[in-house]
């Protein structure tokens, strides 16, 4: 090769998020001796300040977009969606153009219309699969993604099994996990800053979820504040500034005038619960979670809807007790299960049982989290993984 490949990299988000990490990885342990990243983002943020201090080239298009995921296509979130990404294709294609990308690597499934975009431009494509779509729910949209991938993708790239065996492309479909690399994010985040100094005397309870929906932030303050009554409990809360209510902007005078009137936003309520329980404490969103996750007692999960749970491979692969919703992808992180206490999903009851018994059985749920550890090393390594992508983009060069 005169000249190193060109790797376009697609993405629609640049805020802190499973997707975002997974870009920041792929970008980290690229070989730069034989491939140049290039990035394009819908927007400026926290992924994009990462990226660019791994000297990756960034642009930003913002009508980059999203079809509807597992959704109803007349609704008006759908239809405006559907009109965005359309309205987007002319200009994808000048980025391609621009950028000289020889292999296009579309960071998440929702994106499959550009598919299009790069098999008429002659240039391989990749897409990658994190995406859980049940499989009776919204099938006509489901199907329509399934035959455009499987038809005219060059790679298929699952984060997990259960992905890979959705999708339905077996012969060019490779599982390569979102590998675990906390280097660059173990500055340590101090819970005596947070918590006090009898820090020793307390046990926390980590949620990374901020205040979404998709996270399941409601039912887990609901259920601590209201069924967790223990003196030692604390409940650290990662992804929001603080816990004051948002009324923000012209949007905020609406949200605080139906405040009055006892309507609220998700996350308002998730705060309006969390005001009243001094003992949950809200902070920012971080990249530097290791540290978090390793000063808690247990990280919990509520997910609404199945879908990768990194933070539960992560709690794991650090050997601390986890709470997560019982899906498949959770089972595939966590051992079958054994070295994490799974839930039935949206079962706030179950979800409590499982909060209190590991207040009870301190050290079995930690000789749990401990015999998984090893075997998530070996699944999330990264040196493994990041060499099935390389080998990917230098097959599809070839």
């Amino acid at each position: 090769m005169n000249r190193r490949t060109n790797i376009l990299y697609i993405y629609h988000v640049s805020s802190i998020g499973g997707g975002s990490f997974c870009l920041l990885n792929m970008v980290k342990r690229l070989n730069y001796k034989l491939f140049n990243p290039i990035v394009l983002l819908k927007e400026k943020g926290p992924l994009s300040v990462e990226l660019e201090k791994l000297g990756a080239t960034v642009y930003f298009e913002n009508t980059l977009s999203i079809v509807p995921y597992n959704t109803g296509i007349f609704g008006r979130n759908s239809v405006k969606n559907l009109l965005s990404i359309l309205i987007s294709l002319k200009k994808v294609r000048c980025w391609i153009k621009k950028t000289d990308a020889d292999v296009v690597h579309i960071n998440t499934m929702m994106m499959y219309p550009y598919i299009f975009l790069i098999h008429n431009l002659g240039k391989k494509s990749v897409i990658h699969i994190r995406e859980h779509w049940p499989k009776k729910e919204h099938r006509f949209q489901f199907k329509i993604a399934q035959r455009i991938i499987q038809k005219f993708a060059d790679q298929v790239i699952a984060i997990n099994e259960t992905s890979a065996e959705m999708i339905g492309a077996s012969t060019k479909t490779q599982v390569i996990y979102d590998w675990i690399d906390f280097e660059n994010r173990e500055d340590k985040i101090d819970f005596v800053k947070l918590f006090g100094e009898n820090i020793k005397s307390l046990k926390v309870f980590l949620f990374l979820g901020g205040t979404i929906w998709l996270k399941g932030a409601l039912e887990v303050v609901d259920v601590f504040s209201k069924q967790v009554l223990s003196t030692e409990a604390r409940l650290l809360v990662v992804g929001c500034d603080n816990e004051n209510l948002d009324f923000k902007g012209i949007r905020g005078v609406i949200k605080k005038i139906l405040s009055y009137l006892h309507f609220h936003t998700y996350s308002n309520k998730v705060k309006l619960i969390s005001q009243k329980d001094n003992r949950i404490v809200f902070i920012p969103t971080t990249y530097h979670v290791k540290s978090l996750i390793e000063q808690s007692f247990c990280v919990v999960s509520f997910f609404t809807i199945p879908h990768a749970n990194l933070s539960l491979a992560e709690s794991v692969w650090l050997g601390k007790p986890s709470i997560a919703a019982d899906t498949p992808e959770a089972k595939e992180y966590s051992n079958d299960g054994k070295a994490a206490l799974l839930f039935e999903i949206n079962n706030k009851e179950e979800f409590k049982d499982k909060i209190l018994f590991t207040l009870e059985n301190e050290v079995l749920i930690s000789e749990n989290a401990m015999e998984g550890m090893k075997k998530n090393q070996e699944k999330f390594d990264p040196l493994r993984n990041s060499n099935l992508l390389n080998k990917i983009y230098i097959n599809l060069v070839k």
